[in-house]
């Protein structure tokens, strides 16, 4: 299957970026094709998960319930996903000078009756993420599955989407957020913009 994952990151954010300057949080729908999509959902299928841990190293089911594959060479579905990812680095580089050097994500798996508590994607006194986003995987998701993210954005507004197929869901990485509890396994793709070593 031919994965490409183009995405022409200007037209898809220009109009938008002065709402995601003032309240930190935006959401794409649609952002890659058919084909694209298809060989994340069918990698993320295959791929063997290990159980997530907090900052400090300890696993807490009940705070983070997650399972994640770390993306690298041996994903190609996924390496082509961060290479776009890459290049939406680059164009906020360009339009908010955000300093963004490379990208790293993580498929992620929830199983049913778990979570993700409150928090940021940034330990205390650390910097490196500047943006993170979401990619959704599983199809046909219902309100009553649960699994949305709830954000609260730079406006003190609380946002909760649902994860929806084919969504990213891009936002600072110091705002606080959550995985609500998910009624079914949910998969999806983590995703950093990172200011620290790497280049893109």
């Amino acid at each position: 299957m031919n994965t490409v994952f183009t995405a022409d990151w200007h037209a898809q954010i220009s109009t938008r970026l002065d709402n995601f300057i003032a309240t930190g949080t935006m959401v794409l729908d649609d952002v890659f094709d058919d084909n694209d999509l298809t060989a994340l959902q069918q990698e993320s299928g295959f791929i063997t998960y290990k159980a997530a841990h907090l900052t400090h190293g300890e696993r807490m089911a009940n705070i983070r319930g997650d399972s994640i594959r770390w993306i690298d060479e041996s994903c190609p579905a996924g390496m082509a996903y961060l290479a776009s990812i890459n290049a939406l680095g680059r164009y906020f580089n360009q339009s908010l000078y955000t300093g963004i050097r490379h990208a790293e994500a993580h498929y992620a798996c929830y199983p049913s009756g778990f979570g993700y508590q409150w928090h940021t994607d940034n330990p205390k006194g650390r910097d490196e993420r500047v943006i993170s986003a979401v990619f959704y995987l599983n199809d046909d998701w219902t309100d009553s599955d649960g699994g949305q993210i709830t954000v609260i954005d730079k406006q003190g507004r609380t946002i909760q989407l649902l994860p929806k197929l084919g969504r990213l869901v891009i936002f600072d990485s110091n705002l606080l957020h959550q995985v609500e509890i998910t009624h079914r396994q949910r998969f999806s793709i983590a995703t950093w913009l990172r200011r620290d070593d790497g280049v893109l």
